[in-house]
């Protein structure tokens, strides 16, 4: 409470109020969760990106669900993990056309429809 840091609730203690702290707090922890930045090629008027699931998962959080990330693209992720590892992931796009998910190493290409909610279970095999 000495006039900066953040609170244990993640906001940010800076006098005045400083919404910049809480607002990238909040997008430090969507990105350790779920990049969307790399370009993975165009179809029809829509820019594609390579998703990357859980690409700086924390070790202190071994087991987790989060609901209703976006990516660029116009996707929403939802995404579950058990000891680090992606256990579920439900991706929906907004528009239909390829969409490539990167988990680890690993890289798929899967057929998104516009509104269609993609399943994956325990890695990027579609379900």
């Amino acid at each position: 409470m000495g006039g900066g840091g953040m609170y244990p609730n993640l906001f940010d203690a800076h006098p005045p109020f400083q919404i910049d702290g809480n607002f990238g707090a909040t997008a430090g922890i969507a990105e350790m969760l779920l990049q969307s930045h790399i370009p993975a090629g165009e179809s029809g008027p829509t820019p594609h990106f390579l998703i990357h699931l859980l690409p700086a998962l924390p070790s202190t959080w071994p087991t987790g669900t989060v609901k209703g990330l976006k990516a660029r693209g116009g996707l929403t992720v939802d995404l579950a993990w058990k000891d680090g590892k992606l256990t579920h992931a439900r991706l929906t796009p907004s528009h239909s056309g390829p969409i490539k998910v990167r988990l680890g190493e690993t890289i798929a290409e899967l057929n998104g429809e516009a509104g269609k909610t993609l399943s994956l279970d325990g890695g990027l095999k579609e379900r």
